[in-house]
């Protein structure tokens, strides 16, 4: 086709039409993806959420049939959840009265209301771990609410199960205070439930205690001073929670005031470990004195049993002779030192509440044996271990509460405050 040479040419296109149209055409250049970094947080949502599912698996046998997985009987009701279940309570309570007595009581080492929110939320998660464990001890967990609504004020397990509800709800009103309050009016309310957990902790653990020593079956667990063994082993084993929380959650640890501070919480935590320890061997001598055999056989099985390990090498060996060591030996521990010292302290005291709940049920094998031997049947049993549903749910439990602290610390950065006090903390 021929071109007609009077059809007039197009105008040229002006220099920004064509530097708009090669801008066009030009790809922007994407920049490169970053390599997905292993982090420690990765590793620690992983472990945990892979614990609370093989836990799950414990967690389904126990909906499904009840209390038949485990190794619990007519002889031996209670057992590894109801002692996990009083350390868990002595951790919590006693890591929160020793926090509000050196901060509000005694208003000394004023570094330490940084870790208000970190105590708080370590407390509740706490606190999630123990009511799963007492509530999936119960026969039927899902009538809890029948004490809240009914309760026969003549048992001690009602007084209990109202003075944990009550505490829950004041230690939640902490958090969020702490958290969240900016005014004047809510701080107030925050350090009047400061106090107010103070006498309320108190009475918890006393009640933990009590409901033990008005067992009329369990000569072991009779006497007015198990409520204050209790208590003692709480503030013992809650001074070390609150030590180890301090020494590796601090943020700013150059300072002076925290390598005194820290130094301090160790000579409180050897002093406090030290009257634990008294308490216990002066709590031995008088179950051995009278020659009760129900009272002197508990002793000897948790002492000298086929878990006698437990209790030497647990609790005695890691859990005392090497903590002790560490703050005694050197001159001016370091912090590490201290924090490694109350971390042992921490994770052996467990033994501590097993050789109090198991053995004393255990002697009815030996101080009734014509009654065992003369009874059969599918839950007449006076020997107990922990079955692997147990330890499953056991698992389950502390990766739940786990799982709380991580989301706690790592999605709502409930950390240590930069302040020099927290919201709370009174000048």
């Amino acid at each position: 086709m021929a071109t007609n040479k009077n059809t007039p040419k197009a105008a040229p296109e002006s220099n920004e039409e064509v530097k708009s149209q090669t801008e066009e055409k030009t790809p922007v250049p994407v920049a490169p993806r970053k390599p997905f970094k292993l982090t420690t947080n990765h590793i620690l949502w992983a472990v945990g959420i892979i614990a609370l599912l093989i836990g799950a698996f414990g967690l389904y046998e126990r909906l499904t049939e009840g209390l038949r997985p485990t190794a619990l009987g007519a002889y031996v009701p209670w057992g590894l959840w109801v002692a996990t279940y009083e350390y868990l309570v002595w951790l919590e309570i006693g890591s929160l009265i020793v926090f509000t007595l050196i901060v509000y009581v005694f208003k000394t080492h004023p570094v330490l209301h940084k870790m208000a929110l970190t105590l708080y939320l370590t407390a509740l998660a706490i606190l999630a771990m123990a009511l799963i464990l007492i509530g999936l001890d119960l026969g039927h967990p899902f009538r809890f609410w029948h004490v809240l609504v009914s309760p026969q004020w003549s048992s001690l397990l009602a007084w209990m199960i109202w003075a944990h509800m009550i505490y829950m709800v004041v230690l939640v009103s902490k958090l969020l205070i702490e958290a969240y309050a900016s005014a004047s009016s809510l701080k107030k309310i925050g350090v009047f439930l400061s106090y107010l957990s103070i006498p309320l902790g108190i009475a918890l653990v006393a009640i933990a205690g009590s409901v033990f020593g008005v067992v009329i079956g369990r000569p072991a667990w009779q006497g007015n001073g198990l409520p204050l063994y209790f208590l003692i082993s709480s503030l013992v084993v809650g001074t070390g929670l609150l030590t180890f929380l301090f020494v590796w959650f601090y943020p700013n640890k150059e300072e002076q005031e925290y390598l005194e501070t820290v130094r301090w919480m160790g000579k409180l935590l050897l002093g406090l470990l030290t009257i634990g320890l008294t308490a216990s061997a002066l709590g031995g001598m008088v179950l051995l004195y009278p020659g009760i055999p129900a009272q002197a056989e508990a002793l000897r099985l948790a002492l000298f049993g086929p878990f006698w390990w437990v209790y030497w090498v647990l609790h005695i060996g890691l859990g005392v002779i090497v903590p002790i060591f560490m703050l005694l030996v050197p001159r001016t521990p370091s912090a590490r030192q201290i924090g490694v010292a109350a971390g042992l302290l921490i994770f052996t005291f467990i033994a501590v509440p097993l050789n109090i709940v198991i053995p004393s049920q255990l002697v009815i094998g030996i101080v009734e044996a014509d009654l065992v031997d003369a009874f059969h049947g599918p839950t007449l049993m006076a020997n107990y271990f922990p079955t692997t549903s147990e330890w499953l749910i056991t698992l389950f439990a502390m990766a739940f509460g786990f799982l709380v602290f991580l989301f706690g610390f790592t999605v709502l950065r409930l950390r240590p405050h930069d302040d020099s006090t927290s919201k709370e903390a009174v000048k």
